[in-house]
């Protein structure tokens, strides 16, 4: 191939050209730092380099919420640190004044003290951050909470403000004032028991608040312990309280306890074991000595008795081993039968009456024997009735045992149901067997059978309130006292509560506050057991009133309703810390992912300066090398000349 000085100098203007090229691009990277400075430089790096820029602006949006988000958390902190003190003060006042110590006008004083606290409250609940109010949901354009003397109202809403902090993470910033001032705390007559009176007439089945009594086995055993009978009643087959009553009188009666009656208990509350006084009260063999007296027993400490005849018989008998009645006997009589004729045919047993201990001498002719004591500190003859002359009989003094009795169950547990389970030596009640209250129940039945005073009850809803006058004698039963309540045009809802005991008032407006309080001197909501209210502003309105209005026993009531409220707030403010916390997490985490995808991008985009400077100067030796071997290779002719 012929090799011409055109195709020379064309090959060697390409290759400086190309030299220069590559000079220009060295040196524009050296300049601007960057390896990449357009997609075609390194296409596949490029697509990285987009990623992870991409991911760098996503983080800093992410890191610009988490700042936003921390100051709302951190404003939430601030306000329920304040008003956690607020209530706290609210409480330690509450205490002060539930004491009888403090007179009326330190009360008054208390009221005004609290009356502030509250104003305060609610201008925590207003406050705003940038322009926002921060407790009214979505309508941060709207103040949270309208306050009067009678209650509270929330004029937000439920809406959740929430920050995307991560790709697939939105936390909630926000919290609504209905939550934090007006959370339900309790249910006004929860656990309300307006005692419903037992009757005859009372159904089995409507006991202990419904639960009834164990009728499978139906039957428990009544026991005499002087007389140490035992008498088994079997109520299985009774309906009512009535059924009951005779069926225990009628056994009782049939197995010989006779001084032993059941009724219905004046307390109204349950059954009454009734002891007949007017009958004697005897003993037998198995009454235990420390029964007799009246209860105070027989001396035993020295436990003998001295018999004579005032001549040659002179016996003590040792009865100082005896725990009942018929030890006494067998004691006297074994010890008579060992001294021998004429002793022996003196013996003891229980009088006719069975009241107390008889002796008799049984001798043609009575050998005169007198009882006496061994000493003059011993009371044991006196204290067992024989103290005196035998004769031919000696018919002992009433020991006026006490009376004892013992129910105790046979297999089920009836006796435990009606309340009777127990030992008792006089006349006993049993325990609160706690009749059903249902809607027909009637309100004279109310404190078991006592009925409450009447009075009127005023209830506030939010703003609104409704006054009650439950003495109106059309309200009867429990259905027309809830009807009352349910029929006023307040939100709210009145039932028998879950224990079947009392009536319980649920507010269904979660944006306002409720309270039911008494209108002047009546006590009528405390003895329902609805005073006070469901929430921390009703309850710190409640306050306010009793603490003006001298109500002691009012204010002692609301102490666990200012825990709650206290509980509540705590809450709030440790889920503001938890969330404050994730912020912070991810905020330590975001920022560590940034230095990562920076790093990675520059590892992508970024120059090796002394990389590039050593190979820009390469090129530009070669650069000078190719200039000259061109300018050898390359020699001018006379055409150069002409030119």
């Amino acid at each position: 191939m012929r090799v011409t000085n055109l195709m020379i100098s064309n090959r060697v203007v390409f290759n400086m050209q190309r030299s220069i090229q590559s000079l220009l691009t060295m040196q524009g990277r050296l300049s601007s730092g960057r390896r990449i400075e357009m997609p075609s430089d390194d296409p596949i790096g490029t697509l990285r380099d987009l990623d992870y820029r991409t991911e760098l602006a996503k983080n800093d949006q992410y890191l610009k919420n988490i700042s936003q988000g921390q100051s709302w958390l951190q404003n939430y902190d601030t306000t329920l640190a304040g008003l956690k003190n607020l209530v706290s003060t609210s409480k330690e006042l509450a205490i002060a004044m539930a004491n009888g110590t403090y007179d009326e006008q330190a009360r008054q004083a208390s009221a005004s003290e609290i009356r502030s606290i509250y104003e305060q409250i609610v201008q925590l609940g207003n406050g705003t951050l940038e322009g926002k109010h921060i407790f009214s949901g979505y309508r941060t354009d709207t103040q949270a909470l309208t306050a009067s003397e009678g209650g509270a109202v929330y004029h937000g809403d439920m809406g959740q403000i929430k920050f995307q902090i991560e790709t697939a993470t939105r936390l909630t910033v926000n919290f609504n004032g209905a939550d934090v001032f007006l959370r339900r705390l309790s249910e006004l007559g929860e656990t309300a028991d307006l005692n419903v009176a037992v009757t005859g007439s009372t159904l089995l089945v409507d006991l202990n608040a419904g639960s009834g009594i164990d009728q499978t086995v139906g039957t428990f055993t009544v026991t005499d312990n002087n007389l140490n009978i035992s008498s088994t009643v079997d109520v299985s087959g009774a309906v009512t309280v009535d059924d009951v009553l005779n069926a225990i009188n009628a056994q009782l009666a049939a197995d010989g306890i006779t001084n032993l009656s059941a009724q219905i208990a004046p307390e109204g509350n349950g059954i009454r074991l009734n002891i007949d006084e007017t009958l004697p009260n005897r003993i037998s063999v198995d009454t235990a000595l420390d029964n007799l007296n009246g209860g105070h027993g027989v001396d035993l400490s020295d436990g003998r008795i001295h018999l004579t005849d005032g001549a040659g018989i002179d016996v003590n008998i040792d009865l100082g081993g005896a725990t009942t009645v018929g030890d006494v006997i067998t004691e006297f009589n074994a010890q008579m039968a060992a001294a021998g004729l004429p002793l022996s045919n003196v013996t003891m047993q229980l009088n006719a009456a069975g009241t107390g201990l008889e002796i008799n001498d049984t001798n043609g002719v009575p050998i005169g024997l007198s009882i006496s004591e061994v000493d003059a500190f011993s009371t044991t003859a006196q204290d067992l009735g024989i103290r005196g002359n035998i004769n031919a009989s000696l018919v002992g003094l009433d020991l006026n045992p006490q009376y004892g009795f013992e129910i105790e169950e046979t297999t089920g547990t009836t006796a435990g149901d009606l309340a009777l389970v127990g030992e008792f030596i006089g006349d006993w009640s049993g325990g609160d067997i706690d009749p059903l209250l249902t809607l027909t129940s009637n309100i004279a039945e109310f404190n078991n059978g006592l009925g409450y005073a009447s009075g009127e009850i005023v209830v506030w809803q939010g703003l609104d309130s409704r006054t009650f006058d439950l003495s109106d004698p059309a309200i009867v039963t429990v259905q027309d006292v809830l009807d009352l309540f349910n029929n006023s045009g307040l939100d709210i809802t009145a039932t028998i509560n879950a224990d079947n005991a009392g009536i319980q008032i649920t507010n269904n407006d979660p944006t306002r506050s409720l309270t039911v309080e008494d209108v002047g001197d009546s006590r009528l909501t405390k003895d329902m057991g609805i005073f006070g209210s469901t929430d921390m502003m009703g309850s710190l309105q409640v306050l306010i009133h009793c603490l003006d209005n001298n109500d002691q026993e009012g204010t002692g009531m609301l102490l666990e309703n200012l825990d709650a409220s206290i509980q509540n707030l705590l809450n709030v403010r440790a889920t503001v810390g938890a969330s404050a916390s994730r912020l912070e997490t991810t905020r330590a985490r975001l920022t560590d992912m940034g230095l990562n995808f920076t790093k990675l991008l520059s590892e992508v985009e970024d120059a090796d300066l002394t990389k590039l400077m050593m190979d820009l100067a390469m090129m530009e030796n070669s650069y000078q090398a190719s200039l000259l071997a061109g300018a050898r290779i390359m020699q001018p002719s006379l055409m150069d000349f002409l030119r």
